[in-house]
Order: structure tokens, then C-alpha cells, then sequence
């Protein structure tokens, strides 16, 4: 009986204990006025950015400006990814023009030799139908209104929101809301209302992204602007000529060339059968014809050596005969002489474009955006 009373009080002490740990402690719990003014910051910011994302992923189009080696360049996208304008890229700058689900690259021979293109020279500074995944990333599919918006809101999304609001002030006075860190920044302005200011590519993809240059400056396009830009995209689109298909390779091979000189004229005429090949596919899917340069050497013993070139389009692996005619100037007495031919063909790849088709595509666009 001894045992269970010690036990029973063991409880009840044991009991008391517990029911000690109830007691309510005087004061209050909770986040301190500090605490509460910047979560209140932070919830100001945060509805700034997502209005200005927003009102970023609704405009018709954007212009993104940059400097490049002390000059400013300028990129307009619209919504729909038709875009005109110059990009810095590793430190140089590419003209894109993007029409018609069609994508146009413009660069200089250094930049296609950087980029293992055997005819870096051949292209130039002409215009080259490629694809927008041939850059570090497409530009005009990233950088179109509602796709950089979407891709701004997720990169914010892996930034420390729990600090206190960055607040800047630009040159020219405007107060911005400044997020991430160099290289990846992207400022918003505080007053409504709100909209972004510039953005760092190195957002949108830390690896790519900064070989499109440090940051871009950002402004919606609409009315006049977006007239304007109309304008500018129609007569790109018109400049674009015959380009080069950025991702086709030709050769052509010269068969059954056969000579003909003309008695007492003193000219030669070369024929010849040009049978062309490609390896490749163009760009979209879009149409192509194989351009063909035709040179021939005609040399006679004492007459000397005349060259002659012509040109001419065909269909991939079609064959097409081809003439090229040199004159000689004969001497005043009768002769013979022994001449002879060298005919050489090379082939390129062009786009064959239909300038006016395209451009009726842009107006409709256009004109579905208020422009």
C-alpha cells in the first residue's frame, strides 16, 4: 500500500510539473514595427515589379537599346516576333531582321569565320537566312513582349526577396527599384505607373544571356513609334535581297564543255553542263535555288588569255547548261592558232525570297497591333 501511495504522488508532482509549463507568460509575441515597415517594402516592390511585367508582356512591341563600342544600337520585337535592328554580340554587332516566320542575320566575315562558316568571306556583309537558335539564344522569340516578361518573372523568382527594397535614381532623376546583382539586374521604376526599365540578357539565361552585352534599356512601342517601326521592317524586308542560306552548302560540277571559235572574228564561246548538288536543309523550311557563278579561261598561243563569267539560278541537284564567250583581237594576216578552255562553277545557296508575300504578312500583323 506504501508503494502505491508513492507512486500516486509521484504522479501528482509529475502532473503539477506539466501543468506548470501552461502558465501564460506576460507580454506579446509578434514582428517588430521594424520588421513589419520592411515587409511592407517588400510588398510595394513586389507589386510594382508585377505590374511592370505586366504592362511589359501587353505592349505591341518593344524597343531594346544598348551601347556597343561607345555607339547605340536599337532592337524592336513585336509581340508576335517580327523584329528589325542591331544586337551586340562578343563584342561585335549583328543586324537580325525577323518576317514571316523567317530569320536574317547580318554580320561581317570575322563573325562567320568565329562561328566555323567556310564562306565567311563569301557572305560577307550580305544577309544570310538562318535560325534565331544559330545566336547564343533567338532573340526575336526571347525578347518579344510577353516572352520577356515571362522569362523576367522567372528569374526573379530564384532572387532573395526577404532583404530590404534597393531603391536607385537614374541619370536623368527617375526613381527605380533595383533587383538582383551585377550581372543580373533588373530595374523597375517606383512610380506608377510602373514599368521596366532595363533588364541585364544574363536574367534570361546566366550562361548565354551575357554575350548579348551587359543591359538593355527597354520601352514600349505603340502608335507613331510602332508606325514608324512598320516602315523600318517593310523596307529591311525589301533590303534583303537574294540572302545566302546560312545553313546549306552547294557544289556544282562542270560537264561536257564544249568550245566554238569563229573563223576571222576571233571569238570563242564556251557551253558547258553544270550539274549541282546540296547538303543541308534551309532554314524553316523555306525555298531555295542553288546560284551558279560560271568562269572560263580561254587562252590561244600568242593571242594571250580572255575571261569570261556568266551566271545562272537552278533547283538543287538539277542541271543546267551554261555559255560564256571571250574575243580575241587577231592580227592583220592569216594564221591558225590553238585555243583552249578552263571552265570552273562554283555554287552557293540563296533564299528564294518572295519580297512582296512577306511583307503582306508584316502589314497584317501590324495592322492587328494598331500599326
Amino acid at each position: 500500500m506504501r508503494a502505491r501511495r508513492a507512486m500516486a504522488a509521484a504522479v501528482l508532482l509529475l502532473g503539477g510539473l506539466l501543468a506548470g509549463c501552461q502558465v501564460a507568460v506576460p507580454g506579446s509575441a509578434g514582428v517588430s514595427a521594424a520588421g513589419r515597415q520592411t515587409a511592407d517594402r517588400r510588398a510595394e516592390q513586389r507589386a510594382a515589379v508585377d505590374a511592370a511585367l505586366t504592362a511589359l508582356g501587353q505592349a505591341p512591341a518593344l524597343s531594346l537599346k544598348s551601347v556597343t563600342k561607345g555607339a547605340e544600337q536599337q532592337f524592336r520585337v513585336t509581340r508576335g516576333g517580327s523584329a528589325f535592328g542591331g544586337l551586340p554580340l562578343e563584342g561585335r554587332v549583328v543586324q537580325v531582321t525577323s518576317a514571316a516566320g523567317q530569320f536574317y542575320l547580318q554580320a561581317d566575315a570575322d563573325y562567320w569565320k568565329a562561328h566555323a562558316i567556310d564562306e565567311g568571306t563569301q557572305f560577307g556583309t550580305s544577309w544570310v537566312r538562318s535560325l534565331g537558335s544559330e545566336l547564343p539564344f533567338d532573340p526575336a522569340a526571347r525578347f518579344a513582349p510577353q516572352a520577356l516578361a515571362d522569362g523576367l518573372r522567372k528569374a526573379l523568382s530564384g532572387l532573395d526577396r526577404l532583404g530590404d527594397p534597393v531603391k536607385a535614381k537614374l541619370p536623368d532623376g527617375t526613381e527605380v527599384y533595383q533587383l538582383g546583382a551585377t550581372p543580373s539586374v533588373l530595374r523597375v521604376t517606383t512610380a506608377k505607373p510602373n514599368r521596366v526599365v532595363s533588364f541585364a540578357p544574363a536574367l534570361l539565361d546566366p550562361q548565354a544571356g551575357p554575350k548579348f552585352g551587359a543591359e538593355f534599356r527597354v520601352d514600349p512601342i505603340a502608335g507613331d513609334a510602332l508606325k514608324t517601326f512598320h516602315t523600318d521592317l517593310d523596307n529591311a524586308v525589301g533590303g534583303l535581297g537574294q540572302p545566302f542560306e546560312g545553313l546549306v552548302q552547294a557544289s556544282a560540277v562542270v560537264t561536257n564543255d564544249t568550245l566554238d571559235c569563229k573563223d576571222f572574228v576571233g571569238s570563242c564561246t564556251t557551253t558547258v553542263d553544270v550539274s549541282t548538288s546540296v547538303v543541308g536543309s534551309s532554314a524553316s523550311g523555306g525555298k531555295s535555288v542553288v546560284h551558279i557563278n560560271l568562269s572560263v579561261e580561254v587562252s590561244a598561243d600568242s593571242l594571250g588569255a580572255q575571261t569570261c563569267t556568266t551566271a545562272a539560278d537552278a533547283e538543287p541537284y538539277a542541271t543546267v547548261k551554261m555559255s560564256c564567250t571571250v574575243k580575241f583581237k587577231l592580227p592583220n594576216r592569216t594564221a591558225s592558232y590553238q585555243v583552249l578552255s578552263k571552265p570552273n562553277a562554283t555554287a552557293e545557296v540563296r533564299a528564294a525570297l518572295d519580297v512582296n508575300a512577306v511583307k503582306q504578312k508584316v502589314a497584317a500583323e501590324f495592322a492587328g497591333l494598331g500599326g
